[in-house]
């Protein structure tokens, strides 16, 4: 006997149980995207700030050795 032309009952306790299933699944992938959504400004931010250190600590540094060079090498005269 041919069973793919053939209807499948469900009960409708378990089409139900099913739906409800299907839409919490559906909740928890929207708060995933939302979670990630945080991690990636959280982790834009973070890479912001790093950027903004290392600039400064480049900074810092060609100024002490411009003050090294000043006091420490000789001018030609």
């Amino acid at each position: 006997m041919d069973k793919e032309g053939m209807p499948i009952f469900v009960r409708i306790e378990d089409y139900k149980d099913v739906l409800d299933i299907v839409g919490m699944l559906k909740t928890k992938i929207e708060e995933a995207k939302k979670t990630l959504a945080k991690i990636e400004e959280l982790k834009e931010k973070e890479d912001s700030e790093l950027a903004e250190w290392k600039a400064e600590i480049g900074d810092v540094e060609k100024k002490i050795d411009y003050i090294d060079h000043v006091l420490f090498e000789p001018e030609a005269v």
